[in-house]
């Protein structure tokens, strides 16, 4: 009896010590390896998504800036409104997986986008970048600090040779595993569009009609 009772104090003794190490364990930091992972697993996994966005497209002279509502639906459907400046408010871009359509209230015209691929309308969008990330074999992974902030930094090429858009880098926030900062690079490296996610909800069930072209409408872009 003496002995199983030795037995029990010890292991009542040993218990807070085994539960420090899991605790210990569970709240280790991941290594890189783990967080570039779980940052592509996460990516990977994107089957829709909406949120807000500011782009900043550099030319030059003075960069333009407009912020845009985004709807994305795997694999290749998007539809973007734009929000400002007042001068393009309510402009809509949609690709429905077969054509894109483009509607311009301000200017009463709707048209099909004949050749969407190098259009910047559909490189700005996620599934884009997800496209071309899976299929490129040139692809670059790394861990970097944007603003006291840490991101896993996401490089791929852009096919077409285009010359502005050739590259394109995703910076993407550790803390939540969430898209931050999309550039498009031209050939010469040079940062030519920069597009900001704000308020990103992601896998929600989207209503179909989003992504629904409106009439019959086949008029070439005036």
């Amino acid at each position: 009896m003496q002995f199983l009772l030795g037995e029990v104090i010890l292991k009542l003794k040993l218990l807070p010590v085994f539960l420090l190490l899991i605790i210990l364990i569970s709240c280790s930091p991941k290594t890189d390896g783990e967080i570039f992972y779980d940052a592509q697993k996460e990516i990977l996994s994107l089957n829709s998504y909406k949120c807000r966005t500011e782009v900043t497209v550099k030319g030059n002279k003075k960069p333009t800036i407009f912020t845009a509502q985004q709807w994305y639906e795997a694999p290749d459907k998007y539809r973007i409104e734009i929000l400002s400046p007042e001068s393009l408010n309510g402009k809509v871009t949609i690709y429905n997986g077969k054509r894109a359509w483009i509607s311009n209230p301000r200017i009463g015209q709707s048209w099909v986008m004949q050749n969407s691929l190098d259009s910047l309308e559909e490189n700005i969008f996620l599934g884009s970048f997800i496209h071309n990330f899976v299929n490129s074999e040139e692809v670059k992974i790394e861990r970097k600090k944007l603003k006291s902030k840490e991101f896993i930094v996401l490089e791929t090429e852009i096919p077409g040779n285009h010359p502005y858009f050739n590259k394109e880098i995703l910076w993407f926030s550790i803390d939540d595993y969430k898209p931050y900062l999309l550039q498009l690079i031209d050939k010469d490296g040079e940062v030519r569009v920069d597009v900001r996610y704000y308020e990103f909800e992601k896998n929600n069930k989207l209503d179909d009609n989003i992504f629904k072209i409106q009439g019959n409408n086949n008029n070439k872009a005036p």
